[in-house]
C-alpha cells in the first residue's frame, strides 16, 4: 500500500478523464489555497467499511497526520497502522512512518519512508527530487534502499503541491483532472497517476465534534482520487479514495479502498500548528 498524499469508490478508469496543463508556480488559485491553508495535527480511528473478500473479518487502525509549514517549505510527517483480521491463517499488522519536506514553490522534494510488517520494519525508502520548473521534467534520487536516479517526466508534480491543486481546482468548479505525482513511496520510480473527481458542490458541514476551531462555517468539498501503477495500458486502480477536504487543508472522512476490503478513517482528535514567525 501506498503512503497517502493529503492533502481517496467510484469505479473510473483513465478513458475520459478530463487533463489540464499543471498550474504554474503560485497561480491565482494555490496562493489562495495556500494563504487559506493552517498548519495542523489530525488523527484518525480507521474501520472496516466493507469486505469484499470473505477472507477478511476484520479491520482497525490509527492514523496519524501532521502539516507543518518550516519557512522555506512544508513538512509533512504520516504515521499509521493498519491491523487486518482473516477468516483462516495469520492476521495482517502493517503499516508505514512517512516524512518529506517540499519547497514552496513545488520544485524540491526530499522523503523518508520506513514500513513494517507484523511488528517488524521491512523496508526504508529516502531519496530527494527536484523539478525545472512545476510541471516540468526532472529528477529524482534514491539513497536507501539502494541508489539509483530516476528521470521524472513532464507533468510531474509533488505531493504538497497536488494538494494544494487539488483545492484550488475543485473551487474552480474543474470537474476532472489527472496528474502524475511523485511521492517516492515505491523504489522503483515513485510515480502514481492520480485521478481526481470532484463530488458535488460545495457545502458548509454542520459544526463538527472534533477540531470545531478549525473547521467550523470552512466550505469543504467532497473529492474521489484513483491512483494509478505507471506501467503503459494500466487500466485498474491500486487504490481509491474518498475524502471530505476543507478549504484551509484539513481533510475529513476518508474512505480507502483497497479491493478486497475498504477503510474508513474518522477524525478524532485535531489541533491547530503554530505558524512560523519566517
Amino acid at each position: 500500500m501506498r503512503s497517502l498524499s493529503a492533502a481517496a469508490v467510484i469505479a473510473l478508469g483513465l478513458a475520459g478523464v478530463g487533463s489540464a496543463p499543471a498550474a504554474a508556480p503560485l497561480d491565482a488559485g494555490v496562493r489562495q489555497a495556500i494563504e487559506r491553508f493552517e498548519p495542523h495535527r489530525a488523527s484518525y480511528d480507521l474501520t472496516l467499511e466493507r469486505a469484499r473478500s470473505g477472507d477478511v473479518s476484520s479491520a482497525s487502525g490509527q492514523l496519524s497526520f501532521e502539516w507543518r509549514d518550516v519557512c522555506d517549505g512544508w513538512s509533512i510527517r504520516q504515521l499509521t497502522r493498519v491491523q487486518v483480521g482473516r477468516s483462516e491463517g495469520v492476521g495482517l499488522d502493517f503499516g508505514w512512518r512517512f516524512d518529506s519536506w517540499e519547497a514552496k514553490d513545488g520544485t524540491a522534494y526530499r522523503f523518508f519512508i520506513d514500513r513494517f510488517s507484523q511488528g517488524r520494519k521491512t523496508e526504508t525508502i529516502a531519496g530527494r527530487a527536484s523539478l525545472q520548473a512545476v510541471g516540468e521534467g526532472g529528477t529524482a534520487r534514491f539513497d536507501q534502499p539502494f541508489e539509483s536516479e530516476v528521470a521524472l517526466p513532464a507533468g510531474t508534480i509533488f505531493p504538497t503541491w497536488h494538494s494544494f491543486e487539488m483545492i484550488a481546482l475543485a473551487e474552480a468548479e474543474q470537474r476532472q483532472i489527472w496528474r502524475t505525482v511523485f511521492d517516492g513511496s515505491s523504489e522503483d520510480d515513485g510515480l502514481t497517476g492520480v485521478s481526481a473527481v470532484m463530488l458535488g458542490e460545495a457545502a458548509t458541514p454542520a459544526v463538527p465534534e472534533v477540531g470545531a476551531e478549525l473547521l467550523a462555517g470552512r466550505p469543504a468539498r467532497r473529492l474521489y482520487l484513483a491512483y494509478y501503477g505507471m506501467d503503459a495500458g494500466e487500466s485498474e486502480p491500486i487504490h481509491e479514495q474518498e475524502v471530505l477536504i476543507y478549504s484551509n487543508g484539513v481533510a475529513d472522512d476518508f474512505v480507502f479502498d483497497y479491493g478486497d476490503f475498504a477503510l474508513r478513517a474518522e477524525l478524532v482528535e485535531l489541533e491547530a500548528l503554530p505558524k512560523p514567525d519566517c
